[in-house]
């Protein structure tokens, strides 16, 4: 009789979580951007009691592995932080009247139908003005002006292992370009670098403090800066891709009753007509004025396949070679200037700067399964034993190219 009961009261009605007016939102964006909008949202659900967590990228994904997690909404740029949910099933099946709805057909996701993007934002070189003006220096109008001597270490972006939005700008890049020159390219911007920011909107806060005078940036971390600041300049860069916005509700224990309202909030026309000039400073779905740029889409199917690859060597062969990469192009920079180098001088000079940019991983390795295991986490066995060789061997070659321009630097001098 004892058994039965318990039973009984195991699966009645009552025992069975409820939904809650609170909800969880979990965010790649700034605090400050989402708060504005969830305290619009407020207005009209005042039962609502809303808590935003904000996390990088990678951080964001534990959290959402996590078992017994009370997550109800995420908020990002990134596919992959969304990605886990899609392979575990844990989103909320959308309702009909946000499926139906005309605005999102086009922007419907493959990969779940219970993703919806609600804006899109691009990405540019960010400046201060004054900055400039007190160093001497030219506004940048792209990548390959970042690699000019006039900028050494005036320069600062975050790194792809850290912010999902730096990882599209570097992929981009190596999309673009070819993995090759590519990197040839990331590694001579790496040299002017002053420094390595911890976070994507570290970037737009060190270069409004001044700290720094040129980065890439999201535009939504530019215009904010504009709005606080007169003397920031931003541009688009052209065949860069148009970065989508995306929301998804997500299954767990203690749902909250208010998840779905908050995605039929945000694609509401009252809230898309204001996403511009909002906190979170996005182009809306029905936006006709739009950043004029030549847009270039991304190939995702790649850009997954390599996602731990690019992101490790990126830390590993830039960020953690800050001051030898600095050292390096600025010696290279510096033998740039000299006339007559003998032809072995030249062959000499011409190996420094292929020491200096050549990352320690082929395209061909890149594009094979050689790496395909390789994991974002620094505990994994086997990833330790492939980062830290990247790193031994682009310090070798980055101690190579100083020791060969510096030779020829002392030859020149004693031969005068």
């Amino acid at each position: 009789m004892i058994r039965l009961l318990l039973l009984l009261l195991i699966i009645s009605p009552g025992c069975i979580a409820a939904p809650t007016n609170h909800l969880i939102i979990l965010t790649t964006f700034t605090e400050s951007a989402i708060t504005p909008i969830t305290l619009e949202f407020q207005k009209q659900y005042p039962d609502a009691k809303i808590k935003v967590l904000h996390r990088r990228g990678e951080s964001g994904v534990r959290l959402l592995e996590k078992n017994g997690h009370d997550i109800d909404i995420v908020i990002s740029s990134s596919q992959f932080t969304l990605q886990p949910l899609i392979e575990q099933n844990k989103l909320i099946e959308l309702t009909a009247d946000i499926t139906h709805s005309q605005l999102i057909q086009p922007f419907r996701q493959s990969q779940s139908a219970n993703i919806v993007i609600f804006g899109y934002s691009g990405y540019g070189l960010m400046w201060n003005k004054d900055y400039l003006a007190k160093h001497n220096l030219d506004i940048p109008v792209n990548w390959e002006n970042l690699t000019h001597p006039q900028y050494f270490r005036h320069v600062i972006m975050s790194s792809p292992y850290r912010s999902g939005t730096t990882h599209l700008m570097v992929e981009n890049i190596l999309q673009r370009y070819g993995w090759k020159d590519g990197w040839k390219l990331l590694l001579q911007i790496g040299g002017n670098l002053a420094s390595i920011s911890a976070r994507s909107f570290g970037v737009s806060d060190a270069i409004s403090r001044g700290l720094a005078g040129i980065g890439p940036v999201i535009d939504s971390f530019a215009y904010e800066s504009q709005r606080q600041f007169p003397f920031i300049g931003f541009n688009y860069q052209n065949h860069s891709p148009q970065i989508p916005s995306y929301i998804a509700a997500v299954n767990n224990t203690h749902q909250s009753k208010h998840s779905l309202a908050l995605i039929k909030y945000l694609l509401s026309d009252e809230v898309q007509a204001k996403l511009p000039t909002s906190s979170l400073h996005k182009y809306g779905l029905k936006q006709k004025t739009v950043p004029s740029y030549t847009r270039q889409p991304l190939n995702m199917p790649l850009m997954r396949h390599r996602k731990a690859l690019v992101k490790q060597l990126f830390e590993q062969t830039i960020s953690h070679q800050l001051v030898l990469l600095n050292q390096a192009w600025q010696l290279i920079h510096k033998l740039n200037t000299v006339q007559n180098l003998t032809d072995e001088h030249r062959r000499q000079f011409n190996l420094a700067i292929r020491l200096a940019s050549t990352p320690p991983v082929t395209e061909t390795q890149a594009n094979s399964d050689m790496y395909h295991e390789l994991s974002l986490s620094r505990t994994d066995v086997q990833t330790a034993r492939c980062i830290n060789a990247w790193r031994r061997i682009m310090g070798s070659q980055l101690e190579q190219s100083i020791a060969l321009s510096q030779k020829i630097i002392a030859e020149r001098e004693g031969s005068k």
